[in-house]
């Protein structure tokens, strides 16, 4: 009998779950980042900006409250189902779009994009990031910038911790954390286990692998797909200066305008 095709782990990871058992990655956040972020991408009210891994949505609202014409594309349909419902379908809402992110349906309609909370790196070949970052600059008017929120390897090597358990939201979760070499190249591995506090039976299992990027490397990668490294990077969605034991590395870039 033929092997049934194994789903990749972005495909399966991203859901209501997820979100249930990240309750600190909320509004709030968002809210406080969005300032810095608009500033940072030099937008006015109005501006058409894309969200690319928008995820449950929170940068969208964020952004759209400050007057920005947002779409959130993202590849998980439980995370564009738990966006809508918390974005009223009123003008000037957020619009979302099922999308894998290497194949972004865009051309030359944004003033802006961002791509928050790690939302790279997920690919087994560099080639894949390089689609999505190229997809970006499609869909990107000349002249436009782009926001990358990514993590800085040297933070998380120096900081990992291998395991740990506690409960969130009634759940009782165990997570275990490595370092790993791939044929990508370097990745850091998550593998949790959740179960309802108190019971046995396991309710999920699911794991993260995320490509470990140097700074160096993601200047490499936006250049090669058309955007261009703009200025000094930061340490944080609040502009905090980057360090080697930034928690973050937030690098702005732009699409060549027409001469």
């Amino acid at each position: 009998m033929p092997v049934a095709d194994v789903a990749p782990w972005y495909a399966t990871a991203f859901g209501r779950l997820w979100l249930r058992l990240h309750p600190h990655r909320d509004d709030a956040e968002a809210a406080r980042h969005a300032a810095f972020i608009v500033g940072v991408l030099g937008l006015k009210a109005g501006a058409r900006v894309l969200d690319v891994g928008c995820g449950g949505g929170r940068y969208c609202r964020a952004l759209a409250a400050r007057g920005l014409k947002v779409t959130g594309a993202d590849l998980s349909a439980e995370m564009l189902e738990a966006a809508r419902a918390q974005s009223p379908n009123l003008p000037g809402s957020p619009l979302y779009l099922r999308a894998d992110a290497r194949a972004l349906p865009f051309v030359a309609q944004f003033e802006g994009a961002v791509s928050l909370f790690t939302s790279l790196g997920y690919f087994d070949a560099r080639r894949d990031d390089l689609d999505l970052l190229r997809g970006v600059a499609r869909a990107l008017v000349p002249g436009g910038a782009f926001l990358l929120d990514y993590l800085n390897p040297a933070h998380v090597r120096s900081t990992l911790v291998a395991e740990e358990e506690g409960s969130v939201d009634g759940h009782h979760v165990h997570v275990r954390r490595s370092c790993e070499e791939s044929a990508a190249g370097p990745v850091v591995v998550k593998r949790v286990t959740v179960r309802h506090a108190g019971a046995k039976r396991i309710e999920s299992e699911f794991f993260e692998r995320v490509r470990l990027y140097e700074p160096a490397e993601i200047d490499a990668l936006l250049a090669e797909a058309g955007l261009v490294p703009e200025g000094e990077r930061w340490g944080s969605l609040e502009g905090a200066r980057f360090e080697p034991a930034s928690e973050r590395q937030v690098r702005l870039a732009r699409k060549a305008a027409r001469r």
